[in-house]
């Protein structure tokens, strides 16, 4: 098997939104986006993996998709970010988006780590190595 990249793939209901918390607020560079009939994506690099978002296709805002709004099982899903410094990854992101929720925490094995949410739920991880 010759994997060629690691993607994980949120459906978010506010497309804009969801994209400006990726590209801003967490500063993942924009790779790639397309608008197609069925949907439009933008990618974004996230270390040697990469986050798609995926929104609606233009107008399909008003009807009800369950694709994109389905609430689901939010807890069964965390996105998980190895950082260098924690600390200074928090005040990076506090200092971009002063309503970051979280805080900085030591885990049970004593790792410095910080959670926060995506617009649509997604547990974002920050969690220190090295």
């Amino acid at each position: 098997m010759d994997i060629r990249q690691f993607r994980v793939v949120v459906k978010a209901r506010d497309f804009e939104r969801t994209c400006r918390f990726y590209g801003e607020t967490l500063a993942l560079p924009r790779l790639q986006t397309w608008d197609r009939e069925n949907g439009r994506s933008a990618l974004y690099q996230a270390g040697t993996g990469a986050i798609e978002v995926r929104g609606r296709a233009h107008g399909g805002e008003v009807e009800r998709d369950e694709a994109f709004d389905y609430q689901g099982p939010t807890h069964k899903l965390a996105i998980v970010l190895l950082v260098a410094s924690a600390e200074q990854t928090y005040e990076e992101l506090i200092f971009r988006d002063k309503n970051i929720p979280g805080g900085l925490r030591p885990d049970p094995d004593g790792t410095l780590v910080f959670e926060t949410h995506d617009p649509d739920g997604v547990k974002i991880v920050f969690r220190q190595i090295g």
